[in-house]
């Protein structure tokens, strides 16, 4: 099960999923420019594969100027 910590959501979820990044964004539609990803505490892209124990987390990108 991959562990997602939504923080826009301030929730996690478990899921079971194996694969790309990008393809699990897609599945729980999650919009990937307004985020970044972070792996086990690493920040990704969302060509990365993940699957079994990893952590996401999603955290949301604050634009300003």
């Amino acid at each position: 099960m991959v562990s997602v910590y939504l923080e826009r959501e301030k929730e996690t979820i478990e899921k079971e999923f194996s694969g790309k990044i990008k393809n699990l964004l897609s599945e729980l539609n999650v919009n990937k420019e307004t985020i970044v990803v972070v792996k086990n505490g690493e920040v990704v892209s969302e060509d990365e594969r993940c699957e079994g124990k990893d952590e996401l987390k999603l955290l949301s990108v604050v634009s300003g100027g």
